[in-house]
């Protein structure tokens, strides 16, 4: 007697997980003996700091959560990559164009900027259970609306990677947010891009849907894609359809990054994707010489015409000259001994700096 319920309970247990593993298309095998119990959830969503309204910019948390009733770090746990978390937006606001999404904790799967859009990541990290974990993602306002949108979230397994992560209460796996837009970004940037056109020379472009209080565009660069410094600027032309864009910069570095700050007229900015630019050529170099010097120093290797300007080290300009693509020479006999800077400014925007010595 007692076998024969032994044995009726052990086929319903193995009902029961061949009904967990085939809903799910995918075999009990492939989920982890830590992960059996696992329960992800789509928590809150939240607007960073409070509030609900996004002025033109804004950070929004969406929480997963791990609901598994087990005690943590038994077999409730959710794996690193185990989760494809979908987060909708409505035609309002949304991800900004132009801009590469980055989540803390995240890998972004794929993502559709502007209205609409969605954004799709996976975890990078476990979630034990009774435990959480929140993706942070930036949006933009794309129209002015008092009435809040519906932001959502849904939490699915991924079918790629061999360990599956169980999913025992499916009725969670999605949420709904309401956020409305106080003011809309001033500006839609519909792309950026860089490009070399010859030998140490890069012609910028870009291309703006709207435009509405912008000040202008900061055109910044970078040697390794981290440290960023300003170029040259370009002012807005503020058209409401937006406008197209062109800048021409020099490049000496190898690898060049650029990227666009665009800034309105109350001092708000965000920043455009980031273009790399990689030289095919070797780019002519400019010298200074003899350094130090007592009578001229010769300045070699300039491909366009420049303005050349010569400051002491109060910052006083003592000396400007136009100068020709070539070689020019830089008459300092009458200055007295010391230490100067001498500018090199192209008709490209570019500016060298040499530390000059006058004997």
């Amino acid at each position: 007697m007692l076998d024969s319920l032994n044995f009726k309970i052990m086929r319903k247990f193995l009902a029961l997980l061949g009904i967990i593993a085939t809903s799910y298309g995918t075999t009990f095998s492939q989920i982890p003996p830590t992960a059996i119990n696992a329960d992800p959830a789509a928590g809150s969503i939240s607007l960073v700091g409070g509030g609900n309204q996004i002025n033109q910019t804004a950070q929004v948390d969406y929480t997963v959560t791990n609901e598994a009733t087990v005690p943590p770090n038994t077999n409730g746990i959710i794996p690193p990559g185990s989760l494809e978390v979908t987060i909708g937006f409505p035609l309002q606001y949304g991800l900004q164009v132009g801009v590469t999404p980055v989540v803390a904790n995240w890998t972004v799967l794929a993502h559709t900027p502007g209205p609409g859009g969605l954004l799709v990541i996976t975890n990078n990290q476990a979630i034990d259970a009774g435990a959480e974990l929140v993706a942070t993602v930036g949006v933009a306002g794309f129209v002015q609306i008092a009435a809040p949108q519906t932001t959502t979230m849904t939490i699915d397994r991924r079918l790629n990677p061999s360990i599956i992560v169980a999913n025992v209460n499916p009725n969670n796996d999605s949420n709904t947010g309401f956020l409305s837009v106080s003011a809309p970004l001033p500006i839609k940037l519909a792309s950026f891009a860089a490009k070399q056109t010859s030998c140490g020379v890069v012609n910028l472009d870009w291309l703006t849907t709207k435009e509405q209080n912008v000040s202008h565009f900061d055109i910044q660069y970078s040697k390794d894609g981290r440290e960023y410094t300003d170029l040259k600027r370009v002012s807005a032309q503020n058209s409401i359809t937006g406008a197209t864009y062109d800048a021409v910069v020099k490049q000496t570095d190898r690898d060049g990054f650029y990227r666009l700050k665009m800034v309105d007229f109350d001092g708000v900015f965000s920043y455009s994707n980031v273009a790399k630019v990689t030289l095919t050529c070797e780019p002519n170099v400019i010298s200074v010489s003899p350094n130090p010097a007592t009578t001229a120093f010769h300045i070699a290797g300039l491909e366009n015409a420049a303005e050349i300007r010569l400051f002491n080290i109060a910052g006083q300009e003592i000396l400007k000259k136009k100068v020709e693509a070539g070689n020019s020479k830089i008459d300092v006999s009458m200055l007295p001994a010391g230490n100067y800077n001498l500018v090199i400014s192209d008709a490209y925007g570019s500016r060298t700096t040499f530390k000059v010595v006058k004997l």
